[in-house]
């Protein structure tokens, strides 16, 4: 290795047949301009896991807990909130890398952990999409048959086994390397495609991924979400025409109603717009960089969206789970539940002491008399 920089290491490859090439660290950076920025890092990462964890296992066993809550499209969320819960459970291993520098978690977690992170975010991405083809098919009713829960089970099983095939080539080429660094020497998880004189794979997974993986469900939950808007739009119409005789209560709850509909509508597809772009846009500049030698990306670049996206697994569990109306109206009356048993429970533990205390002071009241 000849030359050296805070994210791109230079060395000669004799593996793919590149010689002369650029290895990108991807979690691991050196020669920080400041040395608590690691830790920073770190703590957002472990607090996106936290967070994601507690809101996707809440919102699971909400619905789970009651067979009337195991519809379709809570099938859906459960799956959704698996996959938000892998996904986040490499941000650990991420803070540690970005800690540590070097990568010291070995050749299996670096090949597995971006492996399970692609294929987390494909099913994430492709069951969002889903969701949003049950709830347009729900409403136009342009099947004749309604999409059933076993049906649903089948799509889930089928997408996970199609995310676990198309990610493969990750799991081969991405690769521990040890490189000279000062007195000592440090590994980075990096990854390299075979050199192909007649295609470049890099180039031709890259587009793929871009187009299957964002730009066609993008486009998909717009023209569902669209058409859904469209339609209510124009039936919210037909009802405040014919109902000039409501009260104006009725109509202002349901207002209210509409525009919280609209609202959840258009926040799903912005929200999927901000937080899964970033990483698609970084996923692209990499390629570019590595195709010109540019290196110009920094690993932070790639953390931080990657941190953006981690925020989407945050939000799900209220995005299509909480604001679910069979699942929020559970879930409140849950907690308002165990408020209830809390303030039972505390007015019987002092009924009890008072008791306790009547019993204690009542014969020496009487012994005294």
């Amino acid at each position: 290795m000849s030359h050296w920089n805070r994210s791109y290491f230079f060395g000669f490859d004799e593996e793919y047949g590149w010689g002369n090439t650029t290895y990108f660290s991807y979690f691991s950076e050196f020669n920080r301009p400041w040395s608590g920025l690691p830790y920073l890092e770190a703590v957002v990462l472990i607090f996106l896991f936290l967070f994601s964890l507690l809101g996707n296992c809440f919102a699971f066993y909400q619905i789970m807990k009651l067979r009337s809550t195991r519809t379709v499209t809570n099938y859906l969320i459960c799956n959704l909130a698996v996959a938000d819960i892998l996904f986040s459970t490499g941000s650990p291993l991420i803070a540690a890398a970005r800690i540590t520098g070097t990568w010291v978690l070995g050749s299996f977690i670096c090949k597995m952990l971006v492996y399970v992170l692609f294929i987390c975010a494909a099913v994430m991405i492709w069951t969002m999409t889903i969701i949003s083809i049950d709830r347009y098919i729900c409403i136009f009713k342009t099947s004749v048959k309604r999409v059933t829960p076993k049906m649903a089970m089948c799509s889930i099983v089928i997408l996970w086994f199609l995310a676990f095939v198309a990610f493969i080539p990750l799991a081969m080429y991405f690769n521990l390397k040890s490189f000279p660094f000062g007195t000592t020497s440090v590994n980075i998880c990096t990854l390299l495609w075979p050199n192909n004189q007649l295609i470049r794979v890099s180039l031709i997974f890259t587009i793929c991924i871009c187009i299957i993986g964002f730009v066609v469900p993008l486009g998909i939950l717009v023209f569902n979400y669209f058409r859904i808007l469209k339609k209510f739009k124009k039936s919210r119409n037909a009802v405040m025409t014919i109902a000039t005789n409501n009260t104006t209560k009725s109509i202002k709850s349901r207002e209210q109603r509409d525009f919280r509909l609209v609202k959840n509508l258009i926040l799903l597809v912005v929200l999927f717009l901000v937080m899964w772009l970033p990483i698609f846009i970084v996923f692209v500049l990499l390629q570019a960089d590595g195709m010109d030698d540019e290196m110009e990306v920094s690993s932070q670049a790639f953390i931080g969206a990657l941190c953006v996206a981690l925020g989407n697994a945050c939000v799900n569990p209220f995005l299509y789970g909480i604001m679910n109306e069979k699942v929020k109206r559970r879930i409140i009356k849950s907690v308002f539940s165990r408020k209830k048993k809390m303030k039972i429970s505390t007015i019987d533990s002092k009924t009890a002491t008072e008791n306790s205390k009547l019993a204690k002071n009542g014969p020496s009241m009487t012994s005294s008399t």
